[in-house]
């Protein structure tokens, strides 16, 4: 019914178009049929959605309000883009990148950055969250922070921008590809976040950005289209030869992308993309500074709760963390999904894990998780990579008998660990937690130990904490404890995380003795 609806729009439309371009010249004509196929794809229901956001109802096969002819949609349609566009553009914000010499100076000394002269070799988007100064962008866009400057260009007025320095990187987080800058600015507007579990394909989005750094003049520059897809898996980044395993390397490798068709242009990674009631509801990610290239689809990391939680911390100068369940899975057998079956199959559980706490056994298989349907493995792993550490998640579990019999069907609970993720340099964290006479701890789940499997074999990693440093001529250190150790036992309490270890050490006054998994006792003298 309401397909057929925007189709008689659409064919009011493409009549009225054809009517006033019979007087014209061939040439307008041609350019007028171009503009008429570029809309096609996109007003079928795009043009319902107008009548109905401007009032027009429809029942019984008819347009009960007033006839709306064809040009009167297509005003409606514009007003309502440029209403959107205007509302939410000052909220997004050029960034470039200029290097630094090996004496820390800039190599692009030409032009100043704060010049209007000046034209980056390396540019993105950033758009504004807070009025005080952050602003979000993709992690990747950063680079290497201690060989390059950083320039962000606020819109204050059309066609003029102003100009900061960044103060400093608040946080950033690779797993989500996520960072937050602070510059020296104040009553800015941030941008309104929607919901993306609400959207569908189909849906009209409108993207900003920076393509090819040319929003430094104040103007960002804006595209539209249509979600083309929900779960779209960015292209894992090639690994150096005996570099590990072929693990991701962030949630987005897993399936978590919207597509559109949106173009997306080199520099508007970092960039929104705003539903028609102008709200982010992605952040852009063109990915061709990941690839060197230009790419066709245009993607966005989805404005989800894994998004806003993410967020909160960066803003805060926080890491965010993210679970860890501590099994190995693969893919069904072609015969099993041939039959129906999904999900992912439990190759091996890791002892002392929050999966073999929770009853998980090899050969069993995960359907859901938190009551979202696991197709495969990475499905799987990208609803655990979505949990904070020390959720508990619930596990819908199909597993086979030793008898030929129906596999059973059952539920389980874990309560999650902490994930590995990639190591970033100090200086892109603000929050960093206080050492303890000089030792760091960390879940023993998140030390980015090679050998995890192996570990887990000799070491009980769900009853003791991991050593992630020691400050070097520390109490700790001349102590003997070593980045890589197992801490069992705070004198005779037992440790299984890093905030019941920080409890009990601060506690106690005096020399400390910690039981390590190794069979070690050390004790570590008061500073």
């Amino acid at each position: 019914m309401l397909a057929s609806k925007a189709g008689q729009v659409l064919a009011l439309l493409e009549r009225s178009m054809s009517q006033s371009t019979m007087s014209q010249s061939t040439r307008l004509q041609s350019a007028r049929s171009q503009q008429i196929t570029q809309c096609s794809r996109l007003l079928p229901g795009l043009l319902f959605l107008v009548l109905m956001y401007h009032g027009a109802a429809v029942s019984g096969g008819r347009l009960d309000a007033q006839e709306v002819t064809a040009a009167e949609a297509v005003r409606a349609l514009e007003a309502l883009t440029v209403d959107t566009i205007a509302r939410t553009e000052k909220s997004v914000v050029a960034i470039a990148r200029v290097r630094k010499d090996a004496s820390g100076q800039r190599r692009q000394a030409t032009v100043d950055p704060l010049s209007p002269d000046f034209v980056p070799n390396e540019f993105a988007t950033g758009v504004v969250v807070d009025k005080g100064g952050l602003v979000l962008t993709n992690y990747h866009v950063l680079g290497d922070i201690s060989q390059n400057d950083y320039f962000v260009w606020i819109q204050r007025r059309p066609f003029t921008a102003s100009v900061h320095r960044m103060e400093k990187v608040m946080a950033v987080d690779p797993w989500t590809d996520l960072a937050v800058l602070k510059v020296a600015a104040t009553d800015l507007v941030p941008m309104p976040l929607g919901d993306s579990s609400l959207l569908k394909k189909g849906m009209v989005v409108i993207a900003l950005g920076n393509p090819y750094g040319i929003a430094r003049q104040g103007e960002v520059s804006a595209s539209w289209g249509i979600v083309s897809n929900l779960a779209r898996k960015a292209a894992r980044r090639p690994r150096p030869v005996g570099g590990g395993s072929g693990a991701a390397e962030s949630l987005h490798e897993l399936g978590t992308l919207i597509q559109t068709d949106a173009r997306l242009n080199l520099g508007t990674s970092g960039g929104a993309l705003v539903n028609l009631r102008g709200q982010m509801i992605g952040l852009t990610s063109s990915l061709a500074a990941l690839r060197g290239y230009e790419v066709s689809a245009g993607f966005a990391i989805p404005v989800d709760a894994t998004f806003r939680r993410v967020l909160a911390d960066l803003k805060a100068g926080r890491r965010p963390d993210f679970g860890f369940l501590g099994v190995q899975a693969t893919e069904l057998s072609r015969f099993d999904r041939q039959r129906g079956r999904r999900g992912a199959l439990v190759e091996q559980v890791l002892a002392g894990t929050p999966a073999a706490a929770a009853g998980l056994r090899r050969g069993d298989v995960i359907t859901r998780v938190n009551q979202q349907p696991v197709h495969d493995s990475d499905g799987l792993f990208r609803e655990i990579g979505r949990q904070p550490a020390l959720a508990e998640v619930a596990l819908q579990v199909l597993r086979e008998p030793l008898k030929k019999q129906i596999p059973r069907r059952f539920d389980l609970t874990a309560t999650l660990s902490k994930k590995y993720v990639t190591a970033v340099a100090a200086e892109l964290v603000q929050d960093h937690p206080v050492p303890w006479r000089g030792l760091q701890i960390e879940f023993s789940t998140a030390l980015g130990v090679p050998d995890l499997a192996e570990q887990s074999q000799r070491i009980p990693l769900d009853r003791c904490v991991g050593v992630l440093s020691v400050v070097p001529q520390s109490p700790a250190w001349k102590a003997g404890l070593r980045a890589g150790d197992f801490i069992l036992r705070v004198e005779d309490k037992k440790v299984d995380r890093p905030a019941l270890f920080r409890r009990l050490v601060d506690s106690r006054q005096g020399p400390v003795e910690l039981e390590l998994a190794n069979q070690r006792t050390v004790v570590i003298q008061a500073e």
